[in-house]
């Protein structure tokens, strides 16, 4: 009687942790994984790049008045809104690109935000993979990570094929779900620009 019941318990267990490691939470923890291998490229790899840079353009422009008004006003001549002008000036992608390629790979990325005293760093990867994960629709999630300084934010994960990506990180709830459910509305190049290198695009 003892083994059908050790069995039952273990097969419990087994489902329990497929259900865990499975789904958003299993993206996650590769994230995790890749900042402990200091593995940049797996990491990489996790995001979805030029959505999370289109949604990092919609965060700046959200905190910051300048950049809202500046926004406002491409606006209104016809310029258009601050993902346009702002990929006349930088290329957001590679620069985000670069900085998690080399703070990744270096710890720096890791350490830099178990210390971090405001709630925009939430790359470790205790916090990755204990976060509070929830679904905003059959393809979209959301996860709340709380560093070990008990900064929380938000990130926004889309299904794509098989696998969770990481589309959008926010300091609030509301702003994360938008970038989970709406991710695919990522920056397209204006008619006439170019994309001057490929796997880039004009924020």
């Amino acid at each position: 009687m003892r083994r059908p019941l050790i069995f039952a318990t273990v097969l419990l267990s087994l489902l329990v942790t497929g259900c865990l490691s499975s789904g958003p939470q299993k993206g996650l923890n590769a994230l995790a994984e890749a900042m402990q291998k200091n593995d940049s490229a797996a990491f990489l790899a996790q995001i979805d790049m030029k959505a999370f840079a289109a949604n990092a353009v919609k965060t700046m422009t959200r905190e910051d008045r300048a950049l809202s008004t500046l926004d406002a006003l491409g606006r209104k001549l016809g310029l258009g809104g601050m993902e346009n002008l702002l990929g006349n000036v930088m290329d957001v992608e590679r620069n985000l690109r670069a900085d998690f390629s080399r703070g990744v790979s270096t710890g720096e990325l890791m350490l830099r935000c178990r210390k971090a005293d405001t709630p925009d760093c939430p790359w470790t990867p205790e916090a990755l993979k204990h976060a509070r994960v929830k679904d905003v629709g059959q393809d979209a999630a959301i996860a709340q990570v709380t560093t070990q300084a008990r900064m929380t934010s938000w990130l926004a994960l889309r299904k794509q094929g098989e696998d969770w990506r990481v589309v959008g990180q926010a300091i609030m709830e509301d702003e994360a779900r938008e970038y989970a459910t709406r991710s695919g509305a990522a920056v397209q190049p204006q008619p006439g620009k170019k994309n001057t290198e490929e796997g880039t695009t004009n924020l």
